[in-house]
């Protein structure tokens, strides 16, 4: 029966234990820039220990057998070491390594112990009978007694004890495979408790090595498909120590029982030396804080110095029955934050005041809920809003948008009630009547969210300039009648607006002579008085330009033949009388020609051609002086026929 089971048995631990040291060798590349190697090595012990079973199990070769229990005297010395250091960084912390180092003494000297048994046989003795070698068995022997096993036993039993009861205290994305870690330790060591310690089963069956056999999908599990080598271990307290912000545990007497890290460092000491110190005596702010924070949570404001202020929050710390322990305080250092929200506060302070002192027109529409008839209502607006568009102070706030006429609020309201959300920006020109006179406001509207902005800019002397530079381009320079461009658009303009009028041409005889006599000076003085003199006999309809040198132009839109008539003959008769040019008396006469519409024509450089024409035509009759000194024969003369 033996020798079946040795059979069936040594090739399945051999099979295992390759098993478990393929997993640890594919931890440890899978791992490399993680903490939980010892996962890895944790595994290759499990292996180890399977092999040595494997090796020693049924043989009746000494060296064969040596090389088993070596192999596990050194697997079970040190799994108590990995435990014990896997448990201790799922919960306070990872070992000191002094620590580790005096606990792995023992194994150390059990696997020397181990390797030199064929000196000492301190370990295990070979015996030789009839039918080959006998091994005792290693309970009989004095260091497994004494020193290995209660060492074995004592760590293992501990640690999964002391892991157990901190089980609560370590994170729940760890928990689950903890458990299963506790699970895979306390099955094998309780089998190998029952057979080593209470006799159960044969001592030279290996009972711990199956049983892990049988655990090798689980360990397979946990540490391929769980991944447990990844996992970051942190306990509560870890957490609590690294927390940035300053923590203390307070009892009844508001005494320290426990502070983190920060808090140390924001007091100065160790824990060990502030525990059982009273809370900032030296702080009555927060003192009173925390005498008024005993059942109920309590967020103040405390500044400690000058430099730095903590919001100070208190809260009740109860047990797991309800029962109150004490309170916990936390500080946070709010110093940037209250510096960001100072520096936040004068900004907002000072975009304020600019909006308010701001030459420009601000103001602000949102969106009506309330009112499904008013799209929009104004929500803000400065001074210069209220100023531009004719409001006292006060009054645009709530004012619905279509009631701002000067806005053109159609085109704001089509636009920025696009329901797509692809708002752009909108800009247009638009005339305010003022009490006074006539402005001209820029309007911007820009998407705020749902709202929009109205940004309104003062353009009016922009627009005064535009129509003056307008006006100058139109006007004669020297005379500042209209020039030639000036006069054919208005002239153009008058005639088509008029059924019947008249174009009248004019020049000033001899003006060359003059001009070579006196002076250019003087025949530039002679050509605007000249210019003044026909203003001051036509009327505000009558449009007047000076087409070139002495060359001058009338239109009199919407008189009759015998109006154009006079108004001609009193020209000519105002443009005779004397000049006063430089302090000299010059005399100078003019000659007109008359073109009638529409009887010449209803095109304004027709009516010049022709008017040009019948001025020539009369000309010839001042050489007659009796028809000279008849304005009214000269103007009946000057009418084209």
């Amino acid at each position: 029966m033996m020798e079946a089971l040795e059979l069936f048995v040594r090739p399945l631990l051999a099979i295992t234990a390759v098993i478990y040291l393929g997993l640890a060798v594919r931890v440890t590349r899978s791992s490399p820039q993680h903490a939980n190697n010892v996962i890895a090595f944790l595994l290759f012990l499990v292996g180890a220990l399977v092999a040595g079973s494997a090796f020693s199990f049924g043989t009746e070769d000494p060296n064969i057998y040596g090389i088993g229990r070596v192999l596990s005297f050194f697997a079970s010395g040190f799994l108590p070491v990995a435990f014990y250091f896997i448990y201790r960084e799922y919960t306070v912390g990872p070992p000191n390594t002094v620590f580790i180092a005096l606990l792995s003494i023992i194994p150390i000297a059990t696997t020397l112990l181990a390797l030199t048994n064929s000196m000492h046989n301190i370990i295990w003795a070979a015996v030789e009978t009839e039918t080959g070698f006998r091994f005792t068995d290693i309970s009989e022997h004095y260091w497994f007694n004494r020193v290995h096993a209660p060492f074995m036993y004592g760590l293992i039993a501990f640690t999964l004890v002391a892991l157990a009861g901190r089980l609560q205290t370590i994170a729940l994305a760890h928990r689950r495979t903890v458990v299963l870690l506790l699970g895979c330790t306390l099955f094998p060591f309780a089998v190998n408790i029952g057979n080593r310690v209470f006799g159960l089963g044969s001592p030279d069956f290996p009972y711990t090595a199956l049983t892990l056999m049988l655990l090798l999908p689980l360990y397979a599990y946990v540490s391929v498909s769980m991944k447990f080598y990844e996992f970051s271990p942190v306990a509560y307290q870890t957490l609590f120590d690294h927390v940035r912000d300053p923590i203390f545990v307070l009892d009844h007497d508001e005494m320290i029982v426990c502070a983190n890290k920060s808090a140390q460092e924001l007091l100065g000491g160790t824990e060990r030396e502030l525990i059982g110190q009273r809370l900032w005596e030296d702080f009555p702010e927060a003192k009173e804080i925390l005498r008024h924070a005993s059942e109920l949570d309590l967020t103040q404001t405390l500044r400690f110095n000058k430099d730095y202020i903590y919001e100070l929050s208190v809260g009740p710390l109860t047990g797991p029955k309800g029962q109150s322990l004490g309170m916990v305080v936390v500080c946070r250092d709010v110093t940037e934050r209250r510096q960001a929200q100072s520096q936040l506060a004068d900004s907002e302070h000072l975009i304020r005041t600019l909006i308010e002192t701001s030459s420009n027109g601000i103001l602000r529409f949102g969106r009506d809920r309330n009112d499904l008839g008013v799209r929009f209502r104004c929500v803000f607006a400065n001074r210069a809003a209220e100023t531009y568009l004719g409001c006292g102070t006060g009054t645009l706030v709530g004012m619905p948008l279509d009631k701002l006429a000067q806005l053109s609020p159609e085109r704001l309201i089509a636009h920025f009630s696009d329901e797509s959300g692809q708002q752009s920006t909108l800009s247009f020109e638009a005339a305010a009547e003022q009490t006074d006179d006539e402005s001209w406001l820029r309007i911007i509207g820009e998407p705020v969210g749902d709202d929009f902005s109205v940004t309104l800019i003062d353009i009016t002397q922009r627009k005064r300039n535009e129509d003056k530079m307008l006006a100058d381009a139109l006007r004669d320079p020297l005379t500042s009648v209209l020039n030639r461009r000036g006069f054919e658009k208005e002239g153009a303009a008058s005639i088509h607006a008029h059924e019947i009028g008249a174009v009248l041409y004019l020049d000033l005889n001899h003006f060359k002579t003059i001009n070579d006599r006196f002076g250019h000076q003087a025949g530039d003085a002679l050509l605007k008085a000249f210019g003044h003199r026909l203003e001051f006999c036509l009327r505000p309809e009558d449009i007047l330009g000076r087409l070139g040198g002495d060359e001058f132009a009338i239109v009199l839109p919407g008189v009759s033949v015998e109006d154009a008539k006079h108004v001609a003959e009193r020209l000519v008769q105002t443009a005779s009388e004397a000049y006063i040019i430089q302090g000299q008396e010059i005399k100078c006469t003019a000659s007109v020609g008359i073109a009638l519409m529409p009887k010449h024509g209803e095109e304004l450089w027709h009516l010049i051609s022709v008017a040009d024409q019948a001025m020539y035509n009369a000309k010839s009759l001042l050489q007659d002086d009796e028809a000279a000194n008849d304005p009214a024969a000269y103007v009946e003369a000057a009418t084209a026929t």
